[in-house]
């Protein structure tokens, strides 16, 4: 029990000489002054060089930061980054056809009716379902339209805004009859 004693007091006593000796001032953080020279041209793009960007000079207890140059971004004919993209012109208001719902390299192209006066094609979508359609039907999710029908393919014209410069876009795509093999 008197071992168990001592040993407390020793623990204390080690304990209260480090926490009393461990205590010292907090140290002093120095006072930052800030000078900015301004300037007034904001058109013309400043880049400050590495060694005129900051200066430190020490003083009694004091920092003084001065800057010789300021960039200045002007935004003028840039887009905003923080503004969400407007996908909502994008996306028609009527509504779609079954051969709108899919893209053009989801449909086949099963066969021509050539030879008569408005051309034919046999579309086939991805579930299996066909259809018959003309110059002028409406094909693909990229609003496109059929501008021709040969031979031995199809040609629709997809018109498309580009998302980061506002411009509608086209695109001609040439869809060709698949082959069957001959038994």
């Amino acid at each position: 029990m008197m071992k168990r004693n001592s040993l407390i007091i020793m623990i204390a006593f080690i304990t209260g000489i480090i926490t009393i000796g461990g205590c010292k001032k907090s140290p002093v953080v120095p006072k930052v002054a800030e000078k900015n020279v301004v300037s007034t041209k904001i058109s013309e793009k400043q880049i400050p060089s590495p060694s005129s960007v900051a200066t430190v000079q020490p003083q009694a207890n004091t920092v003084t930061v001065t800057s010789t140059s300021t960039y200045y971004y002007n935004p003028a004919g840039k887009p905003d980054p923080f503004e969400p993209f407007d996908i909502s012109k994008v996306k028609p208001t009527t509504a779609l056809t079954p051969l709108q719902q899919f893209s053009l390299d989801q449909l086949t192209v099963r066969g021509i009716i050539w030879g008569v006066s408005n051309a034919k094609a046999i579309i086939e979508d991805p579930t299996g379902k066909t259809y018959i359609v003309g110059v002028g039907t409406k094909i693909g999710k990229n609003n496109g339209v059929i501008i021709r029908i040969l031979n031995d393919k199809i040609v629709v014209l997809e018109q498309y805004t580009d998302v980061f410069t506002g411009k509608i876009k086209t695109n001609e795509v040439t869809m060709e009859l698949k082959k069957t093999q001959k038994i």
